[in-house]
């Protein structure tokens, strides 16, 4: 059998970059063929090197282009970055574009897209400005009314924390020296919030299992996450060497650290603090009984925190 065309958006980030190194490992099961806005940047080119069909995608030019980027696939891992134009409108219309262009392909036999659920219905009516939340359940929405076909070969993952977060953002998610020198973690949970956390470079290895399973998963929405967890258990498990603490802030405050520290408008920090609230207020939403466990998928091994913290370097030394 000739091998699966897999098309994936995104390929030289995060999530697409781990998706096409785990499907390149299987060249007689997989050809791959790399979506990226600039195929001519390094990291393209070593996907190019490495087996990669490396083409040009831009999101914004719409589903008329899309199609031609997507001939012959088998199987589309799709998603979207709210942050690089930190636009729910612009998001959505990229979604709608690929499911538009998806639904298009008649070799199509598997859709995956990267999602986050809905936070007013999740927070029944309760926070209604997470926008990087909205926009994505929003295309999700259309698929499903829009485009019944495509949905009917769709699975959607819903993405939680990285813990690949402490090491990009250290400033955001790991403690930094207090007036009195003690290394202080301040966030607006309480020290027993959890949130789901996964390594993103295990995005692959769901994906692919999610493509070996064939219609398993079709029109499920899979939480993907390995472990629940505190941002305080999170930083007492770091086990550093120098005096740390665990400080709760308020939402206001949160959000002012955000803006003046990162830079973020008032309405990114709003956003984005909206979004650590309904785990405040409602808990461990992603472990609802609607959505399938990623980690209680057959065959499918997660990372967990400690494993993290074995396998990378962090910005102060740990004993």
């Amino acid at each position: 059998m000739a091998p699966r065309t897999v098309v994936v958006i995104g390929a030289t980030g995060l999530q697409g970059g781990s998706v096409v190194s785990e499907l390149l490992q299987r060249p007689g099961t997989y050809k791959v063929r790399a979506l990226t806005r600039e195929p001519t940047k390094p990291a393209a080119q070593s996907l190019a090197a490495r087996g990669a069909e490396v083409r040009r995608a831009d999101l914004d030019v719409g589903a008329d282009a899309l199609a031609t980027a997507f001939s012959g696939a088998h199987a589309i891992y799709a998603l979207t970055d709210f942050w690089q134009k930190q636009s729910a409108s612009a998001e959505i219309a990229q979604g709608k574009s690929i499911a538009d262009a998806a639904a298009r392909i008649p070799t199509l036999k598997h859709f995956v897209w990267s999602a986050l659920p809905d936070p007013e219905k999740l927070s029944g009516g309760r926070f209604l400005k997470v926008n990087h939340w909205k926009s994505k359940s929003l295309v999700t929405e259309y698929i499903q009314r829009e485009k019944p076909d495509l949905w009917a070969k769709t699975t959607t993952i819903l993405f939680p924390n990285y813990f690949e977060n402490c090491i990009t953002s250290p400033e955001r998610y790991l403690p930094v020296p207090d007036a009195n020198g003690i290394y202080t973690l301040s966030f607006l949970h309480s020290p027993d919030t959890v949130m789901p956390n996964v390594a993103i470079a295990d995005t692959g290895k769901l994906v692919r299992i999610i493509l070996e399973a064939g219609s398993e998963y079709f029109t499920k929405t899979i939480a993907f996450y390995s472990q629940a967890l505190s941002e305080a258990e999170k930083l007492n498990a770091l086990g550093y060497n120098i005096p740390t603490q665990y400080r709760k802030i308020s939402a206001d405050e949160f959000q002012q650290i955000l803006e003046s520290r990162d830079g973020m408008s008032a309405e990114m920090a709003v956003d984005f603090t909206e979004q650590l609230l309904i785990f405040e207020e409602f808990g461990n939403i992603y472990a609802r009984e609607e959505f399938v466990q990623a980690k209680e998928i057959p065959g499918l091994t997660l990372r967990n925190w400690a494993d993290f913290i074995r396998e990378n370097k962090f910005p102060v030394k740990r004993t």
